[in-house]
């Protein structure tokens, strides 16, 4: 008994000796394969950085603000001459008479103004503008090569306060506009070499138009701009003895402009 008793413990010891050696080699195996990992994931730096977060979105353009810019533009039209001579005694009755002048040039001067956006997409604005100007027109009647008329009109000055109103789709702006105009001409009227008449004039009148507007950057924008302007008719000529002269004075405008918005 005592002999079958030690073979029983020696086999129990045996069988305990030989379970960690099977145990230990297995977890070596598997903190081998947790090391490699790790040396892996530190050797990649992309693949413990976190997945970039999206762009923020990009704010949309708004047009409300004050403005400032320079432009020039290029005017064409007719000047239209009405003339009536009315005789004393009432014989001859009296004479009418009409021609245009076909007339061009162009203009050159600063604007300033403000806008502001609502309802998403509208535009609502007021746009004041001056600029020098060299449009006008002259008639002349030869004989024999000799010049015996020269009548000129020229506008020498126009300033307009207008409304806008137009939509927007982001940074391009499509608008009509509209309002006051006035501005200053000058009339002179040369006959055999001297002249007998020459004045200035102080007029108003009204302008109505549509334009486009692109804002390049946030603060700078450029755009183009058609307008009709009318400076209405006045009497330039009264000679006392029954002889009047009006003219008419109206002409298209197409503009270039460049504004700093503020």
């Amino acid at each position: 008994m005592r002999e079958r008793e030690e073979m029983r413990t020696q086999l129990i010891g045996n069988a305990a000796r030989k379970v960690p050696m099977k145990i230990v080699p297995t977890s070596m195996a598997a903190m081998a394969i947790v090391l490699a990992a790790g040396r892996a994931f530190a050797a990649d730096p992309i693949a413990l950085e976190a997945a970039p977060a999206p762009p923020p979105a990009e704010e949309s353009f708004s047009w409300t603000g004050a403005y400032f810019g320079g432009f020039g533009s290029f005017a064409v039209g007719d000047m239209k001459l009405d003339s009536r001579q009315i005789f004393a005694d009432g014989n001859p009755p009296p004479i009418n008479g009409a021609f245009e002048i076909s007339a061009s040039g162009f203009l050159g001067g600063v604007q300033a103004g403000y806008d502001w956006q609502f309802a998403d997409r509208w535009v609502i604005g007021a746009v004041a503008d001056i600029a020098a100007s060299s449009y006008g027109a002259s008639v002349t009647a030869s004989v024999d090569g000799t010049e015996i008329f020269n009548g000129e009109v020229d506008v020498k000055y126009l300033g307009t306060v207008r409304a806008r109103l137009g939509q927007a789709w982001d940074r391009t702006l499509l608008y009509g506009h509209g309002g006051f105009a006035f501005g200053k001409t000058e009339q002179t009227l040369t006959v055999g070499g001297t002249t007998v008449f020459n004045e200035e004039q102080t007029r108003a009148g009204w302008t109505a138009g549509a334009g486009i507007e692109h804002a390049i950057t946030d603060r700078l924008s450029f755009g183009t701009e058609y307008a009709y302007v009318d400076l209405g008719s006045k009497q330039i000529l009264d000679n006392g003895e029954g002889l009047t002269i009006k003219d008419d004075v109206a002409f298209h405008t197409l503009k270039a402009f460049v504004n700093f918005r503020f």
